[in-house]
């Protein structure tokens, strides 16, 4: 009965056929149709599975050992190593392990192993087993050396062949690995002050992502010592080109660095044993950006502590010189001087028997407002610079000045009274009938809006109840009021045609002109921050004398806000401050 040579062996049956009829054992004449079908039987018993369980061990820096699961009917492996995209053979064994020797210190490789049989003294093979990746330990380190810090110890090592390299201290008794770092050196850092013991190793990492490691280095020995950050740097600044700094003393310390700030760094300018420097030598009113940090000596090198927050300063700026006075008014006048470099200037006056600060500028003039009538004043003024945390540094004290103001000047322009440019209106003084604004100045008008919008996030609603009224109006309405009242009780509470306040566009009666708006929380609001905005109570209680008006809480005068305050913090009327009369001649 024939043998059927299904399709899978037939590629079998014809090599074992031609191996059997090149070898010459048998003669043409002996061969028959069953010869096919025994060379297809040989073949089909040589087939051999593919290796698996292929690993490694890496005992030293030059070799490796590998390892793989034994195949059944194998009479041996063939063990091959990756050279250009190949694998060639080096090594045939009999044996499923396989020392391979020679490889440089942390090195990748990769291998492959394939069982073969050998059948009729030639080797027929299995396929290969999975490629495996693997790599040789790397070079035992030395040169391992400690350097002593603050708070830390600085390593260093020779370099070896690796991917990375891994840190050991001893801490309770078991090493402890404390860091991984690509370079030759590392610093620990975060100790007590004390001795420690470290070694490290190097370690290779191959194409699997497996750690080969090389020998631990000798333990080093080193210490720590502690150094603390200096703390409470401040300064004085005693003259246009020094800073004086201080600090608090630091335990243990040996000395101090001081540092001034230099593109971006703090370079070294001084080395002290003491808690205070002075730098010296710097331009006047000029910013300056120290650090301080402490240090002590050990095995004669200085181990020093972190630097103090950064600390800023400035000299102080010259003296102000060459104070004048200028434009001198019965209540104002312009204050000018050399300008020096400085942030700004301070500019005092005399007072109640103090030097009180009543102005700063950022250019080397000021004006003066709310002086008072034929009276001598005394002014001086220094420079001062800020520093970059907002301290400020002042420069001494210019020679003071002293200004006698003159009497308040009342001028007449175009039949229209002023006294120190303020326009007049009122009983002694009045405006012709040709006088019209045409309603409320946009001074005033602007004013009064941003006040109304002031008192509304105060909860307190403001509006005009009567604002500018004409030659015209006035005349109306007075006349009005003496057919009522007679003239002698309307001049208490209505001014004459061309006398009155609000024909100026300035005055405005505010809600309700009538006694009933006294006292209220309105009228309140009005009185207390009007002069913020420019106004004044125009006929305030307890001066009719002066103003020839009764009491009239709701009618504000706009003067301008340095006027209006100096008025109202005075508590005058605008006739008694300006030293005029409010009187009717006839």
């Amino acid at each position: 009965m024939k043998k059927i040579i299904n399709r899978k062996n037939a590629a079998a049956v014809a090599c074992a056929a031609m191996m059997i009829c090149a070898a010459g054992a048998v003669p043409d004449s002996v061969l028959s149709v069953s010869m096919p079908v025994q060379a297809a039987e040989a073949a089909e018993q040589t087939s051999l599975p593919q290796v698996t369980g292929l690993t490694s061990k890496t005992p030293d820096i030059s070799s490796i050992r590998l390892s793989w699961n034994a195949v059944s009917g194998a009479d041996g492996y063939s063990v091959g190593m990756r050279s250009k995209g190949q694998y060639p053979e080096i090594a045939d064994v009999t044996d499923t392990t396989y020392l391979v020797t020679g490889l440089p210190a942390a090195t990748r490789e990769n291998f492959k192993v394939r069982a073969y049989k050998i059948v009729n003294g030639q080797k027929v093979y299995g396929d290969y087993s999975v490629n495996y990746n693997s790599a040789t330990n790397p070079r035992p380190i030395s040169g391992l050396k400690a350097q002593t810090g603050n708070a830390s110890v600085s390593l260093s090592w020779k370099k070896v062949g690796c991917s990375n390299y891994r840190v050991f201290m001893l801490n309770n008794g078991k090493w402890k690995q404390v860091a991984q770092t690509d370079t030759n050196s590392y610093t620990v850092k975060g100790l007590d002050a004390g001795s420690y013991k470290f070694k490290v190793r190097a370690c290779k990492r191959d194409d699997k992502g497996a750690n080969h490691y090389g020998k631990y280095s000798q333990e080093i020995t080193a210490q720590a010592v502690m150094v603390n950050k200096v703390t409470g740097l401040t300064s004085k600044t005693p003259n246009t080109s020094s800073i004086k700094l201080s600090w608090n003393a630091v335990s243990g310390a040996d000395g101090y660095s001081v540092g001034m700030r230099s593109k971006g760094k703090y370079p070294e300018i001084a080395d002290v044993k003491g808690t205070t420097y002075t730098v010296k030598g710097l331009p006047a009113a000029t910013r300056e950006n120290f650090k301080v940090r402490a240090y002590k000596i050990v095995d004669g090198v200085k181990i020093y502590s972190d630097y103090c927050e950064n600390y800023n300063s400035a000299t102080n700026p010259r003296k102000v010189t060459g104070v004048k006075a200028s434009d001198i008014t019965a209540s104002t006048l312009d204050l000018n001087w050399k300008s020096v470099g400085c942030t700004s200037y301070k500019v005092f006056i005399y007072t109640n028997g103090k030097w009180k600060n009543i102005a700063s500028s950022t250019v080397n003039s000021c004006a003066i407002n709310g002086l008072y009538a034929k009276t001598t004043y005394r002014f001086k003024v220094r420079a001062c610079k800020t520093d970059d945390k907002g301290s400020n540094h002042y420069g001494a004290y210019s020679e003071e000045i002293t200004v006698k103001t003159p009497d308040h000047t009342v001028e007449v322009i175009n039949g229209m009274s002023y006294v120190d440019g303020v326009l007049l209106a009122n009983k002694t003084y009045s405006l012709p009938a040709s006088y019209d604004p045409k309603g409320l100045t946009k001074e005033t008008s602007a004013a009064f809006k941003k006040m109304q919008t002031a008192a509304y996030k105060d909860g307190i609603s403001l509006w005009v109840c009567s604002g500018y009224r004409s030659y015209y109006d006035q005349r109306y309405l007075y006349n009005m009021y003496c057919n009522r009242d007679g003239k002698a009780a309307a001049d208490k509470y209505s001014a004459r045609p061309g006398y009155s306040d609000h024909q100026t566009g300035m005055a405005i009666d505010v809600n309700n002109a009538s006694d009933s708006f006294g006292g209220t929380r309105e009228a309140k609001w009005l009185a207390n921050n009007c002069a913020k905005y420019g106004f004044i109570i125009r006929y305030p209680k307890g001066k009719e004398a002066y103003t020839g008006y009764q009491y009239e809480p709701w009618h504000i005068r706009y003067v301008g806000t340095p006027l209006a305050q100096n008025i109202t913090n005075s508590g005058l009327s605008l006739e008694e401050y300006f030293g005029i009369t409010s009187q009717y001649k006839d």
